[in-house]
Parts: structure tokens; C-alpha cells; sequence
């Protein structure tokens, strides 16, 4: 997949429009309607989206945190047949175009022959624009317009806010089936303060993006990928109440391996939420806790064999 920033000419292509953060399964259904379109029209698959997110830019104190950086969505859409990312710079001049004026831009730019929308899409000045407009549009800028209708799943449409508000509460599970892909976090490995360690279970302290959601405070069953192999490992995301720091931290515990992560990037696949977060009476307790926590999580990658 080849990734394009601020692109002033493309070739023809069907162009599919959305800030596709996570790739869950509504997206997932605009890259198939734009796929099978792309085929038939015989031209490339494109997605057209926006970096930074446009909140970060209008309203910054109610951006929300991302469930996937540039990088992961990149790596998701190539999984699912896009041939080319466009990415375009927000910017306020860019929020205040009139609707129009942006879909003369996107033509210009990207030429495509088909424009593939969520049935919520907004674009233009104060998200004045919506399918409606791209449709209205479409026969005098010469492509044509396909809206996608909301995916529903488990009672309610799937959203990037609703799968946010699952991991927020620990309902690993649900989110995973709606992103229609497991939750990853990834980082380099920093050094810590070693408390792990003097307790017998090495852990690497991951830095993960500040903008990054993160499932709630608790204990997982992970995947950790580090030189192209995935380990199982015990994962802790929260503050460690029983020896408190004050900082959120997400560490990683390698089961039965001996293994240097130190300034490696790594990373994390969410398989299972194990427990949440709680405070221990004594070290001794939290260290029992532990080994209890490695055990039940060989168990659960033993039931996946």
C-alpha cells in the first residue's frame, strides 16, 4: 500500500472518505463497498482521511484518545485491500471550506470515480456537508456517490466512541468483536524502576503514545511481538496501588522466557482481560498474586491450542 501526504494528483480511483479509527467493522463494511467498486471500475482503492484528528485541531481539550496511531491504521487498511492511503493535513483553513469547495479539492486531487461515505459523514465548514451533499454533487463533478449504512451489532451501531467506552470498562471481548480485530498497543520498552524484577517476575515497562486509549486498569492475556516472534505475557495496565508511583503504567510480563526487551520496540495484542486493578496487603500478597496471574494466563494459551 503506498501512503500519500497531501497529494495534489492521483490517478483515478475509488475513494472511500472517514477518520477510520480502529478499522472496526463499520469501517471494515466502506472498505469492502469501496473494494468490490474498485474492482469492477477496474482502478485503485483509496482512503482519503485527516491528520491530526480534527479535534485536536478545533477543539483540542475534547479530542478523544485514538484507538489506532497512523501507523497501525495504515497497517490495518493494507490488510483489507487498500492500495493507497491519502493522508490529508487538518487544518482550521481546511475546517472552514464550504462543502463544495471541498469536494472540488478532493476531485482535483484524487480524480475518483467513485465516492464511498458512512451514512454519518460530515465535511466542510461546521460539518455542513454530508452524503446527501456528496450525492447532490456527483453528476457535476463527474463520480459517483455510494453511502454505506450504519453497522449494527449487539443492539447497537458499531462506533469508535462505543468500542472506547467498552475497553474503558473492561469489556475486552465486546470491543474486540466489534473492532473485528484484537486491540494492540505498541512501544518501545524504557527502563523502570525494577520492582518486577526484585519480586522474581521481570517486567518491560512499554511507553505507549500519551494520545493512545488504553483498556481499563487490570491484568490481560496478551501477545507481545517483538523480532518479528509473539510470546504470551502477562500484562498490567494501571498504577500499582500497593507500590504506588502515581503514573499509569502498561508492563508486560514474558511467561518462561528469559528475554532481553530493553529499547525494543514491541507490540501488545489484548487476548483476555484476567482481573481488574486492586491493592494488595503486602508485598508478599501482590508477589502470590503474580504467579497466581502467570498461571491462569498459561492456562489460557494452553485452551487456545
Amino acid at each position: 500500500m503506498r501512503i500519500l501526504r497531501d497529494p495534489e494528483h492521483m490517478e483515478p480511483c475509488v475513494l472511500v472518505l472517514g477518520m477510520f479509527d480502529g478499522v472496526h467493522r463499520g469501517h471494515q463494511a466502506l472498505l469492502m463497498r469501496g473494494r468490490e467498486r474498485a474492482l469492477a471500475l477496474g482502478v485503485p482503492l483509496c482512503v482519503c482521511t485527516f491528520e491530526p484528528h480534527p479535534l485536536a485541531v478545533l477543539r483540542p481539550e475534547g479530542q478523544p484518545p485514538r484507538l489506532t496511531t497512523q501507523t497501525e491504521r495504515a497497517r490495518l487498511m493494507a490488510s483489507y485491500g487498500v492500495d493507497v492511503l491519502c493522508v490529508r493535513s487538518f487544518t482550521r483553513r481546511l475546517a472552514k471550506q464550504p462543502p463544495e469547495d471541498f469536494v472540488a479539492d478532493m476531485v482535483r486531487r484524487c480524480h475518483p470515480r467513485a465516492v464511498v461515505s458512512g451514512f454519518n459523514y460530515t465535511f466542510g465548514d461546521r460539518g455542513a456537508g454530508t452524503c446527501e451533499t456528496l450525492r447532490a454533487l456527483g453528476d457535476k463533478y463527474g463520480y459517483e456517490s455510494i453511502t454505506v449504512p450504519e453497522v449494527v451489532l449487539e443492539g447497537a451501531t458499531v462506533s469508535s466512541t462505543r468500542i472506547r467506552r467498552l475497553l474503558e470498562q473492561g469489556e475486552l471481548h465486546l470491543a474486540t468483536y466489534l473492532l473485528g480485530h484484537a486491540y494492540t498497543l505498541a512501544g518501545r520498552v524504557e527502563g523502570g524502576k525494577h520492582i518486577g524484577r526484585t519480586m522474581g517476575f521481570p517486567t518491560a515497562n512499554v511507553r505507549v503514545p500519551a494520545h493512545k486509549a488504553l483498556p481499563a486498569f487490570g491484568v490481560y492475556a496478551c501477545y507481545l511481538t517483538v523480532d518479528g516472534r509473539s510470546l504470551p505475557a502477562v500484562v498490567n495496565v494501571g498504577r500499582h496501588p500497593t507500590l504506588p508511583e502515581g503514573k499509569v503504567t502498561v508492563e508486560a510480563y514474558v511467561l518462561d522466557q528469559r528475554i532481553n526487551l530493553y529499547g525494543k520496540p514491541v507490540r501488545l495484542t489484548f487476548m483476555s482481560y484476567r482481573r481488574p486493578e486492586r491493592s494488595f496487603e503486602s508485598v508478599e500478597a501482590l508477589r502470590a498474586q503474580i504467579r497466581q496471574d502467570a498461571s491462569d494466563a498459561r492456562a489460557y494459551f494452553a485452551s487456545l491450542r
